[in-house]
This record gives structure tokens, sequence and C-alpha cells, in this order.
């Protein structure tokens, strides 16, 4: 047992003796504590202790030793406790002529008391420090934790349920919780009902706060069936829902620096996406597929004050007509056949704080638009299937490859969601307009795939740079990428002199599939006609249905639509 601070176990040791010699007045008794050396650091009592005791002559065992003290019989015993570092004695000495059976007698008796004495007091020092370790982890947890009892009174508050409920822990502990915030709590029917309940998701307004959190309320039940307080935990969805995007990956990886280029149009691009970082507008991004739109947007949102929040992306071509709705506002339990029972957030939902990125905004059903838009001018939500408007605090950035101001013309999309969207507009170069950047570009790429793949960088060939800088690239940047990935990964050595021949299509290849010769064939009609046409096309571009529809002149939600018609798989 280790020894318990000095002074602290002295004072308790002096009461211990005077209330002995209370009760035994014929005798004195001391307590000395001698360090490792055993020589007197501390002493308690009426007997004076030599400065050093021999450890040879005071073996650690239950009978005194006895001797004198001012010519006065004295039992004495060295104790177990506190005996791995030093020693502690306890001594008793006649002040009266008693016999050394009822000396000894009292010596056991004492040290007995002292040691129930040290134990109770490094009990109580363990406790401490359990409540004070207990406590270090309920101040710093994430999570708001507070305490009320069965009279309304907060008991305990930690620092960041304070920082949620604007509310100073120090100042309001004792008082009655109702005092203290400016709405009704939420988990005072407890005390009635004696049910907690577990992630329940509430909505707190109030003159000061508009609070959007998760909340775990349990009763703590005495012996008597009696709701004695309830402890309650509880943590802002916001901050969950950055963690979930976290796991899922769902963060902003790109940053204004992997923008490779020197030319006039992207530099200029450039200059103003980084004047839109410094804005809270809502930018719509223009540019072919391949063009790096999503790059320009990861780089906006990492370039604004929301770089440390969601970055949360949506293709809106890639998601079912019947779904998109659902996935981009979310649904309440049970709103309709196959939900799921606890609900689900939106997109929008998932963004919050951060910035949610539409691509290929033109592809969005005209009656999703109209409700994009209501979110757009409300800055709030409504979940499929729920009655509470949920505030929205969204960046948005939208992508188009298409026309839009076009598409408002012929009425395929809203004029007013085009307004809404089009605050700042960034148009992004093609591959074909800035020929100068490709040589940037494909070192750049060479030696990103050569480090992925951990091998030494391979030399591209003056004809192999000739056949790229004037190729037309119709998938841009994204297409390049894919032609020095497939270069590195299919070379053995370490210079590649030709370009392998067929690596690249051109812009429209022939896509026809030649008609049946045999004049006793049928005409193909005119079905047969066109589902040989697409698989032309995917064949000629390598299945890549972006390239195809825009080969094709549909777009992509169409092109997978004759896909699932002709039963073609891509």
């Amino acid at each position: 047992m280790e020894m318990v601070k000095a002074d602290p176990l002295v004072a308790h040791l002096n009461e211990l003796c005077d209330l002995y010699s209370s009760i035994f007045p014929e005798a004195m008794v001391g307590v000395a504590i001698y360090d490792d050396s055993y020589r007197l650091r501390n002493s308690a009592g009426l007997i004076m202790f030599p400065a050093v005791v021999p450890l040879s002559r005071h073996p650690v065992e239950d009978t005194p030793v006895m001797g004198e003290c001012s010519g006065r019989a004295l039992a004495m015993v060295r104790m177990a406790t506190g005996a791995e570092q030093g020693a502690i004695y306890f001594a008793v000495c006649a002040a009266e002529p008693i016999s050394e059976e009822v000396l000894v007698r009292l010596c056991k008796m004492g040290s007995g008391f002292v040691a129930r004495t040290l134990d109770l007091l490094e009990q109580a020092s363990v406790s401490q420090q359990l409540f004070r370790e207990q406590k270090a982890i309920m101040d710093n947890m994430s999570d708001g934790l507070l305490v009320l009892d069965r009279f309304g009174v907060l008991r305990y508050l930690n620092a960041p349920g304070g920082r949620m409920l604007g509310v100073d822990p120090k100042k309001n502990i004792g008082r009655e919780f109702r005092e203290v915030i400016d709405f009704e709590p939420f988990i005072t029917p407890i005390f009635a009902t004696k049910k907690g309940y577990v992630d329940r998701e509430l909505q707190i307004r109030s003159s000061r706060l508009n609070l959007h959190i998760l909340d775990t309320a349990v009763p703590i039940i005495d012996e008597e069936g009696t709701v004695v307080s309830i402890v309650n935990t509880f943590h802002e969805i916001a901050r969950a829902k950055r963690l979930s995007n976290r796991m899922a990956g769902d963060l902003a990886r790109y940053h204004f620096t992997d923008i490779i280029g020197r030319s006039s149009k992207l530099t200029q691009a450039v200059a103003i996406a980084k004047r839109a970082a410094n804005s809270d507008a809502n930018v719509l991004l223009y540019g072919e597929s391949g063009t790096g739109k999503e790059v320009f947007a990861q780089s906006i949102h990492n370039e604004s004050k929301r770089a440390g929040s969601s970055f949360v992306a949506v293709n809106c071509a890639a998601l079912p007509r019947d779904l998109i709705e659902s996935e981009l506002f979310g649904y309440s339990p049970g709103s309709f056949t196959g939900a799921d029972k606890a609900g689900r957030l939106g997109r929008f939902e998932l963004a919050a704080g951060g910035t949610i990125f539409l691509d290929e905004i033109s592809e969005m059903p005209l009656d999703v638009q109209a409700k994009l838009l209501r979110v757009l001018q409300e800055r709030q939500v409504t979940r499929i299937g729920g009655a509470t408007s949920i505030a929205l605090d969204v960046r948005v950035i939208a992508a188009a490859n298409r026309d839009l101001t076009e598409m408002v013309a012929k009425k395929a999309f809203r004029e007013d969601l085009f307004y809404r969207l089009n605050v700042l507009r960034i148009d992004l170069p093609s591959l074909r307009e800035r020929p100068d950047d490709i040589e940037l570009l494909i070192d750049q790429c060479v030696q990103r795939t050569c480090t992925l793949l951990h091998r030494s960088l391979i030399e591209l060939g003056p004809a192999v740079i000739h056949t790229l800088r004037h190729y037309s690239w119709p998938g841009n940047v994204r297409q390049l990428q894919n032609v020095i990935e497939r270069l590195v990964n299919m070379t053995d050595g370490d210079h590649v002199a030709e370009m392998p021949h067929g690596w690249l299509t051109d812009e429209r290849p022939d896509m026809s599939v030649p008609l049946a010769s045999d004049a006793s064939e049928s005409i193909l009609t005119l079905a047969e006609s066109e589902r040989r046409t697409i698989i032309g096309a995917l064949r000629a571009f390598d299945n890549n249905v972006t390239r195809t529809a825009s080969a094709l002149g549909i777009t992509r939600p169409t092109l997978y639509k004759k896909l699932k018609q002709y039963n073609t798989d891509v």
C-alpha cells in the first residue's frame, strides 16, 4: 500500500492519538512515519521517536517489541501498512505503572486502529481520483450531458452541453432547469412515465436556439420505483452527419493546386472560382464531360469558409426518377411502401453547414426542379411524408454539360431555377481549347500513376507526345487520364516509342452495323436498327455511357432506358 501524503495523514493520526489517549488515560500513544532509509519523516502523538530505526530490530509482525521511553515501559510495533517504501510504527508508552501484558494489548489494539484508518484514507484517496477521472471524461466528451433531479433542479451539465444549450454550467448548476432555459424541458415527462428513450430526433426552437439534436434520456429509479433523476445525453445531428460523411468518404479532397494548366481560359476559370470561394452565392459550372467540374466544385468548397464541413456530391442523371426526390430531400418513417422504418436523411440535410454539388443538373425532372427551387428560396427542407420544415445552411454548386439557356427556351428547364443557380457562372474549357496544357497533364498523370503502381517513371517518346497533343480528346481530361493509365499499366519497360494502334478513336467513329446482305433476309425494323446503332456506338467508345450518349445526341438517362428496352448490358 502506498503511503498517503504526509500532511493530511499526520493530521488524521494526531486526532486518532488524542482519541486513543482519552479512552486509555494510563497510556501515551504515538505514530512514526519513516522513509525508505528508515529516517524519521513525520510523527504524531506524544512519544519521542528515534531519528533512525534499524530494520533488522523491528521486523513486520503482530507481536510488539518492548523497550523504554524516558524511563517508562514502551511497546512498539512495525506495521505492514506502507512497508513497501519506508515504515510506519505504532507505540504505546505507559503513563502510569501498568503490566507489560496490558501494554502489549493496548499496542495491538492501537496498531489495528491505525491500520484501518490508513486503509480508509487510501480508499478515500482512490475514490477522489476516480471522481476526478470520471468528471474529466464527462467534461471532455463530445456529447452534451445533463442530470436533472426529481425537483427539476439541474444537478450536472458538462461543457459541450452548456455550449449547445447556451448555458454556463458553473453559474447554473443547482438552479431549477426551467429558470435556466427558454424552452419547455423535453425530458420532464419521464418523471411520470418512468420510460426513457434512445436516439430520439428533436427540434428545439426558442428565442435563442435553433437546435436539431439526437437525444437519449435514461431514468434513474430507486428501490421504491420512484424516478429520482434523469441522465440525458444529446448531440447535434449536423455533427453526426459530418461524421457519417467522413466515414463514407464524402469529403472534398481536391484543391486549386490540383488544377493543372497555364492556358488563358483555364486561368480565367480558376480566378473566377477563387472569387466564388470568398462568396456564399450559388455557382453554376459549365463544361463538357471530363473537364473537371467536380474538381472545381471541391476546390471552391475547400477554399471557402465551409472547408471543414461536408461536401456532398449528387449526380442528378444517375438517380432513378422515382427516387431522386427522396434522395435529395429525405423521407419520414413509413412515408411509402419499402421505406426505411426509421426514415432517412436527404442529401441536403447531409450537407448541413457545407456544400452540395448537383452534377448534371440539366437531367433533373421538372417536378423535382420545382421542389429544389422552393428549398433554395426558403432555405429549409421538408422530408417526404414529414410535416416539419428543417432549416438549412447549405451552399449550392451546380454543374451542366448542356446549354441551360437553350433548355429554358424549350421549356425543358425552369427559368426561375436557372436564375437562382446562375449567380456565379464559370465556363470550363475543353482540352481541345488548351492544347498547350496537354504535356503538363501528361507529365502529371504519368508521375501519379507510376507512384500508385510503385514503379519507376516511364518516358513517352516524341511520336507519342505528338499523337497525344494533336488528338481531339472528346472525353477531355478524364479520357487523357484513362489513356495514360493504360499506357503505364501495359508498358513493360521504361520507354514508350509509339502510341499503340487503335487506342485513340475518332470523335464520331463509324458506328454502323452492316445490314443483312442476303436478299432472303427480312429488312431490319426501325427498333432493330436503333438497337444495332447503340451497340455499335458502345463498342466504339469502350462501353463509356457518357461518350456514347453524347455521340448519339441523347442524354444518359435516355440511353439507359434504351439499353433496358433492348435488354442490353453495358
